[in-house]
């Protein structure tokens, strides 16, 4: 199932917080990536879009008969991007290289990327914030990639921080986390999640005409 431009604009009216209560009690597990390591390069709203993942790896790995120069594959990769797309790199763990910067997001960006979410440190992150494209990573660093971690494979089946991202899942990212949605799932996740923002609307209009704490539970059954 293909992500409509309409599934798209509902969704970002959507907020982390709603969109992991709505998955938990669709018995989703181990979807939201929480924004304790992964975070927004700088604070923006809502970002949602086509998980077009890869896989990084520490340097020396070599697909055994490949004859592709790892360069040519990132290449590949990089201008595999679609309309719409969401860039995941998933990397070692606790990598301290710079794995994406300012110039990377200009490419993507210009071949139709929403956004990136980054298993490591972003270099260039001032750049990339000036440059306006949304970028979420696992904090900052300088030193260079190259010889230090290599480009694997991608459009397969990725997993950073214990969420496993398929080609082609949604990613719905904020300030405070990141949401994989099976595509799927989005109708059920728009309609429970619509129903729930309305609510909670109501509920901070009443109490902020003078409502009771009790008043607004007994309405609602949330807070």
């Amino acid at each position: 199932m293909t992500l409509t431009a309409d599934q798209r604009e509902r969704l970002a009216q959507l907020h982390s917080a709603l969109v992991n209560d709505i998955t938990d009690e669709m018995g989703i597990e181990d979807n939201v990536i929480p924004g304790t390591r992964i975070r927004p390069v700088w604070s923006r709203d809502p970002v949602v879009g086509t998980a077009h993942p890869s896989q990084r790896v520490e340097i020396g790995y070599a697909e055994e008969g490949s004859g592709d120069p790892e360069d040519s594959l990132f290449f590949q990769y990089l201008e595999a991007v679609e309309e719409g797309d969401f860039v995941v790199m998933a990397a070692p763990k606790d990598t301290e290289v710079g794995l994406w910067g300012e110039l990377l997001s200009t490419i993507v960006q210009e071949n139709g990327a929403v956004g990136a979410l980054i298993d490591g440190p972003t270099r260039d992150s001032r750049l990339i914030e000036d440059h306006g494209f949304p970028v979420w990573s696992d904090g900052h660093s300088s030193i260079e990639s190259f010889g230090r971690v290599s480009f694997r494979e991608y459009d397969v089946p990725v997993t950073v921080h214990g969420v496993t991202i398929n080609p082609g899942d949604v990613v719905f990212a904020d300030y405070e986390s990141i949401a994989i949605i099976d595509p799927d799932d989005v109708d059920e996740v728009l309609e429970r999640g619509e129903e729930e923002l309305e609510t909670e609307n109501n509920v901070r209009a009443d109490i902020r005409s003078g409502d009771s704490v009790f008043e607004v539970w007994e309405r609602y059954e949330t807070l």
